[in-house]
């Protein structure tokens, strides 16, 4: 099985100057044929967000994997603090040029290190997300996060968006050229499955929250959004 230097990519994928709306889209890959998602997809995925994090103006939210900034600007606008990482440096740059206000901090950190010490917190958030990013972590690593997470909170809600349905990989290699790419790369034990990353199975997902004692829901994404991808909420009470 390969090591996959998810790190790496990521400081190399797509890695120009943005210096428009537009550029952020297509530097961070939320794009179709490459040109950036449209508006309605994204308010939708947004507004879903919001309403499954119940998101309120006196919470305190924490972004891991937040890229250059495209949601947790609009996030910050609608509560009162938002902090807010990402391992690649240029991503960060970008969301601190283009995506920046008072209510936002954004670091350069890892998901998979203790990122709460990346900040000054005065209150702990109650609200994590993680946006289209758990396709590049293990299981394994996930439970850490969780643990993590558990160990410092209270009471929070975790929502992890965009992750990759293993039951429903067949829309995504939808033609027999793309399915036979996929199936040689697990041939050769290449999990990258061409910068996807990890097809997740429910049950991965449900064991982990049985074993940390968690509330989880799970939905698949609405068709305008995903035919294969699907959302998780972790829930702390």
């Amino acid at each position: 099985m390969n090591t996959i230097d998810w790190n790496s990519f990521w400081n190399n994928y797509r890695a120009l100057e943005s210096r428009t709306e537009r550029d952020l889209f297509f530097q961070v890959g939320k794009t179709v044929n490459k040109e950036p998602v449209s508006e309605a997809v994204f308010n939708a995925a947004f507004e879903d967000i919001v309403d499954s994090l119940s998101i309120k103006s006196k919470d305190t939210v924490l972004e891991m994997c937040c890229g250059n900034g495209l949601v947790t600007f609009p996030l910050s606008q609608i509560t009162s603090k938002i902090y807010a990482f990402d391992f690649a440096p240029h991503l960060i740059e970008a969301a601190k040029r283009l995506k920046q206000n008072n209510t936002i901090e954004y670091k350069v950190g890892d998901a998979k290190a203790s990122f709460l010490d990346l900040f000054s917190i005065s209150q702990i958030p109650n609200k994590f997300l993680m946006n289209d990013a758990l396709g590049y972590f293990s299981p394994n690593e996930l439970l850490e996060i969780l643990q993590y997470i558990i160990a410092k909170a209270p009471r929070f809600s975790f929502y992890l968006t965009g992750v990759p349905n293993d039951a429903l990989k067949w829309n995504f290699y939808d033609t027999d050229e793309r399915k036979e790419t996929y199936l040689k790369g697990v041939e050769n034990g290449d999990e990258s499955n061409n910068g996807m990353g990890r097809w997740w199975k429910k049950s991965d997902l449900l064991q982990i929250a049985e074993g940390l004692g968690l509330k989880i829901t799970l939905k698949n994404q609405i068709s305008t959004i995903s035919n294969y991808r699907m959302d998780v909420l972790f829930e702390k009470e």
